[in-house]
């Protein structure tokens, strides 16, 4: 990777350890530019102009301002096919530079275009429900079978099914990081992680190569999931979640935003419920989204049911069609349907099989038509 000598003593300075985004433009604002910061450094002493910063980050600047420092940093991006994207670049996200604190510097592996106009952030609860999970996933395939390409966060839960969604619908997507992107986190994500790059997706971080996933990156890296994203779209969380924090930017930074609508009774779909009273676009399929932004046509509803193409016999369909309303117990199902103990276990066997109802906790059946 190719860089102009002011974007590698740039990317120099937004590496200094503990220099965050706040710091950094303060110290532009004192030196015009990071070159300048770099010459400022070289004189005797640490410049009095200097002082706002903490006595830690003053060290690491000191110790960073060597010419083995300098080159080791880009050896470094260079053998890990990490490429730098700083707000000098022309490549740096639009959108991204809109917002209040953008960051400096953009680490970044992978092809996914991050300046298009057609990113959307999909986040939720790490501790989902399958509802939630599912919804995620379906909704992500329809848009990315529509050129959406899906920002998330690829943690647990919710974000991994919606980078999953994407790659069923043969899109790119973007996971942002809380770490370095050379760093598997959670690690039971590194085939995705590779899924996602080798589907000409993309994985991005403010934070250097090698960067362990420390709990304050999380709140941060959030900022950057919706500055990419025309919106968000929030499938299930907690008030305090993460997710929230994406939601609270994105409001921030004057993005649209999106809530799966869920039970009243679900912890996990309060927060969802009550952004919608408050005005959020409620979603309930891709098409809420791509009608909104005039990325897709829905397609003509006709007025046959859609579930009549899974063939079931009368008996099956006394067992399925209870279920897509609410989930019930055995117990429950053996009232509903007058069966025999013998009888409902040998259609709920064929059909859990078949992939038509599924055994969610608690004991209860469900049906996923």
């Amino acid at each position: 990777m190719q860089y102009t000598a002011m974007e590698q003593y740039w990317i120099w300075l937004s590496s200094v350890e503990g220099l965050g985004p706040k710091q950094f433009y303060q110290l532009l604002t004192v030196c015009e530019d990071a070159r300048a910061v770099w010459d400022a450094l070289g004189e005797a002493g640490m410049p009095p102009a200097f002082k706002f910063l903490k006595a830690n980050v003053r060290k690491a600047l000191r110790e960073a301002r060597t010419e083995s420092y300098f080159y080791r940093l880009f050896d470094a991006l260079e053998r890990k096919g990490v490429r730098a994207v700083t707000r000098l670049s022309g490549d740096y996200p639009a959108a991204l530079a809109d917002i209040f604190d953008p960051p400096p510097t953009l680490y970044v592996r992978g092809e996914a275009e991050l300046g298009g106009d057609r990113l959307f952030g999909i986040v939720g609860s790490r501790r989902s429900t399958r509802d939630g999970q599912r919804a995620a996933r379906e909704i992500a395939q329809g848009l990315a079978e529509h050129g959406v390409t899906v920002v998330s966060g690829m943690a647990r839960g919710i974000d991994t099914c919606a980078h999953q969604g994407a790659l069923a619908g043969h899109g790119s997507t973007v996971a942002v990081l809380g770490c370095g992107v050379d760093v598997v986190y959670p690690p039971e994500n590194d085939a995705l992680m590779a899924q996602i790059l080798d589907s000409g997706g993309a994985v991005v971080s403010e934070y250097l190569p090698g960067t362990q996933p420390l709990p304050g990156h999380f709140p941060a890296r959030n900022r950057i999931i919706s500055g990419l994203s025309r919106g968000v779209l929030l499938v299930e969380g907690a008030e305090r979640s993460g997710a929230m924090i994406t939601v609270n930017r994105a409001l921030e930074q004057g993005r649209d935003v999106f809530a799966v609508p869920g039970s009243i009774y679900s912890p996990l779909s309060a927060t969802p419920n009550r952004m919608i009273v408050d005005g959020a676009s409620p979603v309930i399929s891709p098409w809420e989204i791509l009608e909104h932004y005039r990325w897709g046509q829905r397609p003509e509803v006709s007025d046959k049911d859609p579930h009549e193409a899974v063939q079931l016999t009368p008996e099956e369909r006394m067992l399925v069609e209870p279920l897509r309303e609410q989930e019930l117990s055995f117990t429950e199902l053996a009232q509903i349907t007058g069966f025999s103990v013998q009888k409902i276990n040998s259609y709920l066997t064929m059909l859990e099989l078949r992939g038509i109802i599924v055994k969610v906790p608690g004991g209860m059946y469900r049906a996923y038509l």
